[in-house]
């Protein structure tokens, strides 16, 4: 259980900024403050990459569902923030 909730922490953080420029585009149909919400990406993608690696690091030698399920969150959260950053540039 404790790799398991380092992959659910790193997936939360890195679909934070997603999240973020997804309800901005809703709401009005741009990204607000693109400066910030790609510093607050960068930063996002730098830690959860190292709770990532702990929690891969903390899974037994059997993983489970749930724990692969984490695992395609994040790699879709990841493959993602290309198209943020498509959004974000001028």
């Amino acid at each position: 259980m404790p790799g398991r909730r380092w992959l659910i922490f790193a997936t939360a953080l890195i679909w934070l900024p997603l999240v973020m420029a997804g309800g901005s585009l809703v709401l009005t149909r741009s990204v607000a403050a693109p400066a910030l919400i790609a510093t607050l990406g960068l930063g996002c993608v730098v830690l959860s990459l190292v709770m990532l690696w702990i929690g891969i690091a903390g899974l037994r030698r059997t993983v489970k569902i749930a724990d692969l399920v984490w695992l395609g969150l994040y790699g879709l959260g990841a493959v993602l923030y290309t198209q943020l950053g498509h959004r974000l540039s001028p």
